[in-house]
């Protein structure tokens, strides 16, 4: 279901019919009960794609760590900012800005264990050996967050600007959901403009199948390797560390265990099978 809170979904209550050549009636759909995917450009799975970018905010909303999301996403940290910076980056840039403000909520539990729960630290002894431990409270982060809190109680002079005079109210950033919808490309025509009645039907009948995910065709992410290609994979990369242990050998180096473990596949990768087998 769409929500009709969005001003790019489509009013709610506007039910269609929808008729062949003929004007016989094909079907009856009602377009808020639906959300339509934007037109999409030509994916890049080496870069980053749509799908990426929405990955790496939610994960950064949840984070609050820029390297953590995107890990996340199989990106760099360095190429983020670079995304960030690029001209056609601004909207990636206020969904990262929300993202970030959103991670606030996150900082926030932590400040706060860290001034009611203390935190624990170790004891030495003249030696410089340790002893025990004990919690320490930290007062200072204790009444920065009352003076925050409540203003108006414990704020004091921390409220006013220059002169006494208030500082002016900071506006948020845009909503989450609202900042990864704009980084969306922009949304097609009506399908009952683009689509001939019967296929209409043929793609609600496929999105109610679906339960309105999208098939796996026309995601942006590779789709995960089977437990048989990773092990094919691991296998040619042993294969070549092997052949480099035999090279290493015979020019009078002395191999490691794990290298020599490598050079014995390369030798026999057959019998390593079977006993790989065995093993299982």
């Amino acid at each position: 279901m769409t929500d009709s809170s969005d001003p790019r979904d489509p009013a709610p209550g506007n039910a269609l019919a929808v008729t062949d050549a003929d004007g016989e009636a094909v079907i009856a759909y009602d377009p808020a009960d639906y959300r339509w995917v934007p037109v999409r450009r030509v994916p890049r799975l080496d870069g980053w794609t749509e799908e990426k970018q929405r990955r790496f905010i939610e994960a950064l909303a949840d984070t609050g760590l820029v390297n953590v999301a995107a890990k996340a996403v199989g990106m760099s940290r360095e190429s983020a900012y670079r995304l960030r910076r690029s001209a056609h980056g601004a909207a990636f840039a206020r969904a990262w800005d929300a993202a970030r403000h959103h991670a606030g909520g996150l900082i926030e539990d932590i400040a706060f264990s860290r001034a009611i729960e203390g935190v624990e630290t170790e004891v030495y002894n003249d030696c410089g050996e340790v002893v025990g431990a004990k919690l320490v409270y930290d007062n200072r982060l204790l009444r920065y967050l009352l003076s925050h809190l409540k203003p108006e109680r414990y704020g004091g002079g921390l409220r006013g600007g220059e002169g006494g005079q208030s500082r002016p109210a900071i506006a948020p950033p845009p909503a989450l959901e609202e900042s990864l919808r704009a980084m969306e490309p922009a949304l097609p025509a009506p399908p009952e403009q683009l689509l001939a009645p019967d296929d209409l039907a043929g793609e609600l009948q496929l999105a109610e199948i679906a339960d309105g995910a999208l098939p796996r065709f026309l995601s942006e992410q590779r789709p995960p390797k089977s437990d048989a290609r990773i092990a094919v994979e691991e296998g040619v990369a042993r294969a070549a560390r092997g052949a480099a242990a035999l090279a290493k050998r015979e020019a009078g180096h002395t191999l490691t265990d794990d290298e020599f473990a490598d050079e014995c596949y390369y030798l026999d990768p057959a019998s390593n099978a079977r006993r790989r087998r065995r093993s299982r």
